[in-house]
């Protein structure tokens, strides 16, 4: 297979070999996981106490502009509309993190894995009713955690070009393969105590 969708957190995975403050890890751990559980479709247990405050802000820019998500039940639709558009698969490549108290920020190429029918509705034109794609796109982010190493929310600002591929059959990852991939890894990470 072309792609490899643990790479979606390779960055994080690298940053905590030599991370060594609680907070930190804590921060990195947290959001290893919640990419695990986004692209898996697992996205309720995201707002578990532990990972999450219990009202979450998110900011994300869109084509048609700013979107504010105010609260769990916002947040909830938003990744709920991922899973009924066809765009929650993804992977990250050259990704680079920094952390710091406040939570980190992020810069990375998203490459989106997503049908003819998803690619079309994100307004691609595509030449294969029936083909597989991935769209790519760079995305900054930054996200705020509290003293606990709770997420606090997420700041999306993805950049206004993308590119749009083809993307061979067995190359396509969809969100069963990715489940089947990430379940056994969601099941064995654990998060740091911050005193």
């Amino acid at each position: 297979m072309k792609y490899d969708i643990r790479l979606l957190t390779l960055a994080a995975d690298t940053l905590l070999k030599t991370t060594t403050k609680p907070l930190h890890r804590r921060i990195l751990e947290n959001y290893r996981r919640h990419a695990m559980l986004e692209v898996s479709g697992r996205y309720h247990e995201i707002f578990l106490p532990e990972m999450t405050v219990e009202k979450p802000f998110y900011r994300v820019a869109t084509p048609v502009g700013i979107m504010d998500l105010d609260g769990e039940t916002a947040v909830k639709g938003f990744y709920q509309s991922l899973i009924d558009s066809g765009t929650t698969v993804m992977l990250l490549e050259e990704e680079n993190i920094i952390v710091s108290d406040w939570g980190f920020a992020s810069e990375a190429l998203y490459k989106i894995f997503m049908t003819a029918e998803a690619a079309t509705a994100a307004g691609h034109v595509v030449d294969d009713p029936k083909g597989k794609y991935i769209e790519s796109r760079m995305i900054c982010m930054m996200w705020p955690y509290d003293e606990k190493g709770k997420m606090i929310g997420e700041r999306v600002y993805p950049a206004a070009t993308c590119t749009i591929e083809k993307c061979a059959e067995e190359d396509f990852i969809s969100l069963e393969k990715a489940r089947a991939v990430f379940d056994p890894l969601i099941a064995e990470s654990r998060l740091t105590e911050v005193a």
